[in-house]
């Protein structure tokens, strides 16, 4: 299956949309308060199937349809079910409803014509900006509003994604994420930190005092949060933008794409801002999904292996510090840059993984003397 996504035209018709999200948001809080009293009541939790029955006999909604009801229902059962199974660190919430920010339609309540969305229970028609054209058996169709009040509808068609062929058929490559760099590859290419949230860290300090400063439920205060929305939104678009075209620069070059499977939220824990700014996990997602289109395998080693500290002649530095960006081996008295090192040691323990069949191998202890001529062609 493949998604694509348009923006909605703004008119007078969107505030119909406001109505129906609210009424989304009803839904949501009046299942949860349900489960919760049913809890207080019994002791026990109330199956999805359960609650769908109740909502076709004794809710009647007037903007919803009846499936987008149901996932509704869905939505808030898998938000349980992760709060069982401890995905979830907390049970899911009320939500109000501007917060409630988007409703799915499965297989009825609408149709489409070119660039045309007609809601069939509200009888509105909805323009978007058809910037690229679709195909295919539409599976869902979402409409999404994000913090500045934009709409947008998201189609999942039933179509399976075409391929793009690569210009380096059979070359892999390791890649070492960093603080200092974004990405430093194993064939000597490095990738600098483009930080896009410190570099208007300035703006986004002065726009925060400018909302701090106004009398909450007043227009201006709502004036205030969307400019300051509206700068995290282009902030975020710029890091996307970077990232997309990153990734579809390294699959195009390489067949084998081998990571580090980091501790992120570790990461986050202690360095705090900056590795947000990073957003090394979203790149790794984008990463693996134009994999896919380009017939790419990107592989993650052992997040315990001590990449950046494992000399060419297998010596382990235990005392290296995350300050020394380039040290000595002691046994052997060669210098290495760490970021460079760990990098080319991440591709040689990749490629001892995918040839165990999959398996884990044991970390290599005789350095890349045996990689050499593969990292030298590269």
């Amino acid at each position: 299956m493949i998604s694509y996504k348009y923006k909605l035209y703004r008119n007078r018709c969107t505030r119909h949309l406001d109505a129906m999200l609210r009424e989304a948001s009803f839904v949501w809080n009046h299942a949860l308060a349900l489960q919760r009293r049913y809890y207080l009541l019994y002791g026990r939790y109330v199956s999805c199937k359960r609650m769908k029955a109740h909502f076709a006999h004794r809710i009647h909604r007037e903007l919803l349809h009846s499936q987008t009801v149901q996932e509704i229902l869905e939505r808030l059962d898998t938000a349980y079910q992760r709060f069982f199974t401890h995905l979830a660190k907390r049970p899911p919430k009320f939500r109000r409803s501007k917060d409630f920010s988007s409703i799915v339609f499965k297989q009825g309540g609408y149709s489409l014509s070119g660039n045309v969305l007609t809601i069939n229970r509200i009888g509105m028609r909805f323009k978007f900006s058809l910037s690229r054209p679709y195909d295919g058996k539409v599976r869902t169709l979402t409409v999404k509003r994000n913090r500045l009040g934009e709409y947008f509808i998201v189609l999942v068609l039933d179509k399976v994604p075409q391929s793009i062929g690569k210009t380096h058929n059979g070359a892999s490559v390791g890649i070492d994420f960093g603080l200092k760099r974004y990405l430093t590859l194993s064939d000597g290419t490095m990738v600098d930190n483009p930080q896009f949230l410190k570099g208007n860290l300035g703006e986004l300090r002065r726009r925060s005092r400018n909302l701090s400063k106004c009398v909450r439920g007043s227009r201006n205060r709502e004036r205030k949060r969307k400019e300051l929305d509206r700068l995290h939104v282009r902030i975020c678009d710029r890091r996307s933008d970077f990232q997309w075209k990153l990734a579809h620069t390294l699959c195009r070059k390489y067949d084998t794409i081998i990571l580090e499977d980091l501790v992120l939220e570790g990461m986050r824990r202690r360095w705090g801002r900056k590795v947000g700014d990073l957003a090394h996990g979203d790149f790794v997602a984008k990463l693996q999904y134009v994999a896919t289109k380009y017939g790419v395998t990107v592989h993650k080693i052992d997040r315990f292996y001590a990449s950046s500290k494992t000399c060419v002649c297998g010596n382990v530095n235990e005392g290296l510090r995350l300050s020394d960006r380039r040290w000595t081996c002691p046994v052997c008295g060669m210098t290495h840059d760490r970021d460079l090192l760990a990098a080319r040691n991440i591709h040689r323990q990749g490629i001892a993984d995918l040839a165990s069949d999959g398996k884990t191998s044991r970390p290599l202890a005789g350095g890349l003397s045996r990689l050499q001529p593969r990292i030298s062609s590269l």
